[in-house]
């Protein structure tokens, strides 16, 4: 079954609309270090979109739209090219992409989200558009949704979770797209592994933070074949938030 929305035309896409879920893979073009493409977050979770979309096999049906190449990432331009959005215009790409999904049918879309700045932001689009369009949206990134499958992986075991250009980002494009990675830089540094990872119980804006190398941890501790089963573990756990998503219809 076909589960790239693109690829349908009007009548096929217009016959599938009013009981799939359309799928919005929201990426970033950002710096990722030195070694790392600008588009890892895009090329990560559209794959992992895809994945979980042909996981489900149609149960329930899903369909994924094309991905969004930018984000808000404007604290990583002082260390290398990136191209950002502004909040306010992000807020207003998302809102207009699903203003008209649903008025081509889709009465469920949910905003996968691949890169750390977009988190907050897609929450809140798709409580504004659930609310005004009166539809089932819903929003998550990909490792909040898979965080105890890949904290059970070993995800967390030699950089941070998700963590910017480190072990954990590298290993997934070691797996994904070798050809688009270059050497590694090696950052020694202490590394103790924290469960509760990427979630506090505040946010902090602090844009000395990423001052400096633009990798938050050893990029040379990622190992190709456990990406590859991050990459496996994300999409298992994302299709099955999909299936759930799709069951409060």
């Amino acid at each position: 079954m076909q589960v790239q929305l693109a690829h349908l035309n009007r009548q096929a896409a217009a016959e599938r609309a009013p009981h799939a879920v359309a799928v919005v893979p929201v990426g970033a073009c950002e710096q990722h270090g030195p070694h790392l493409p600008l588009g890892t977050d895009l090329l990560v979770v559209e794959h992992i979109a895809l994945t979980a979309a042909g996981t489900l096999a149609g149960d329930p049906d899903v369909l994924v739209a094309p991905a969004v190449p930018y984000g808000y990432s404007a604290y990583h331009l002082p260390n290398g090219p990136t191209v950002s959005l502004r909040t306010s215009t992000l807020h207003t790409v998302l809102t207009d992409i699903c203003d008209s999904l649903a008025q081509s049918g889709f009465q469920r879309i949910f905003l996968l989200n691949g890169h750390g700045g977009n988190a907050e932001l897609v929450t809140v689009v798709a409580r504004d558009i659930g609310v005004r369009l009166g539809i089932l949206a819903g929003a998550g990134s990909y490792w909040t949704m898979a965080w105890d499958a890949l904290i059970d992986a070993g995800a967390q075991e030699h950089g941070r979770l998700p963590g910017h250009a480190g072990a954990f980002e590298t290993a997934l494009m070691a797996a994904l797209q070798p050809d688009l990675i270059g050497t590694p830089p090696v950052r020694p540094q202490p590394f103790e592994p924290n469960p509760r990872g990427y979630f506090r119980p505040y946010h902090v804006e602090d844009p000395r933070a990423w001052q400096g190398a633009g990798f938050s941890d050893d990029p040379s501790a990622a190992d190709p074949q456990a990406g590859a089963r991050f990459l496996a573990v994300a999409a298992e756990s994302v299709a099955a938030g999909l299936r759930e998503f799709a069951a409060r219809a």
